[in-house]
């Protein structure tokens, strides 16, 4: 929201989503901590740290779907590279 200040954009949100807003954004982080402890806990650091990392990826497919975003053929190769490291650090064991 400073960004969009500093930048000068129009960025009008309703005092009544506000709630919305932050009951959204604060279960989203707290579910996101508390899995991630989870996984630390049950496969360790390095599995959950590479794991974690392919949250990019997720906002890459959800933006392809919902907001019917262009990817390019990078961000295909990249999406490919972090399945191939998941797949690896589960066939490893």
């Amino acid at each position: 929201m400073g960004l969009a200040y500093v930048l000068g954009s129009s960025f009008y949100v309703p005092l009544s989503a506000f709630p919305y807003l932050v009951s959204v954004g604060a279960f989203s982080i707290g579910f996101s901590i508390l899995f991630f402890m989870v996984g630390l806990k049950e496969i360790g650091s390095i599995r959950t740290g590479s794991i974690y990392s392919t949250s990019a990826l997720f906002g890459v497919i959800f933006a392809l779907i919902i907001l019917k975003e262009p990817v390019s053929i990078i961000q295909v190769l990249a999406g490919l590279a972090m399945v191939l490291g998941v797949y690896v650090l589960y066939k490893k064991n």
